[in-house]
């Protein structure tokens, strides 16, 4: 049984309408047009009414980057790793699971790619409920076991950003250039992931 109180309840349910009010208009006008005023007037509050649950419009905008960051979580952390496969054969299904994120929640995929990253330079630490932070895990774990080698100047963080890189610009394209082109995507981003991490063995 929950231990909060009725009053908490109903402000957790209002907090979370708002929230969502906000993901659907930016499904229609895009995260950089969101208003404060128009969130209020679908919600019916005040858009004074809005600061008892947030400061700010990119207060709204870190709440729902927080749940877009939470979900794709979820989502690595539901692949099932099986021993007898190799690291790089997770990774690979980490990545396409990446792209299946992008595609299938949009919005928030959008919204986390347009904010600036909290971390400004390699030497700081890797927030540890980063989804960045699993796969630069994985790798390290890649080249522990001998399945990737590193390189001068090409080591876990360039490793893990190359090949961010590399699956962002997939599941970029498919949301943007490609996005109403008929083709079977998958085999072929499998296999380019595949490919791309054999040539770091």
């Amino acid at each position: 049984m929950s231990s909060r109180s009725p009053r908490q309840r109903r402000h957790e349910k209002t907090k979370q309408e708002i929230l969502q009010t906000a993901l659907g208009l930016i499904k229609e006008v895009g995260f950089e047009n969101l208003s404060l005023r128009e969130i209020a007037r679908r919600v019916d509050y005040s858009p004074a009414g809005l600061y008892e649950y947030f400061d700010s419009k990119e207060g709204i905008i870190q709440a729902l980057s927080n749940e877009g960051n939470r979900q794709l979580l979820e989502a690595l952390s539901s692949i099932q790793k099986n021993q007898s496969r190799s690291v790089t054969c997770y990774l690979v299904e980490m990545c396409l699971a990446y792209i299946d994120f992008a595609l299938h929640k949009r919005e928030y995929f959008t919204l986390m790619s347009n904010l600036p990253s909290e971390r400004t330079t390699i030497d700081e630490p890797v927030r540890a409920d980063s989804p960045y932070a699993v796969y630069l895990e994985t790798v390290q774990a890649a080249i522990a076991g001998g399945e990737i080698q590193i390189r001068e100047n090409f080591g876990p963080e360039e490793i893990t950003y190359s090949l961010w890189a590399f699956v962002h610009g997939m599941a970029t394209l498919r949301l943007t250039h490609l996005m109403h082109f008929q083709a079977n995507f998958e085999p072929v981003n499998r296999l380019s992931l595949e490919l791309y991490l054999a040539s770091l063995a």
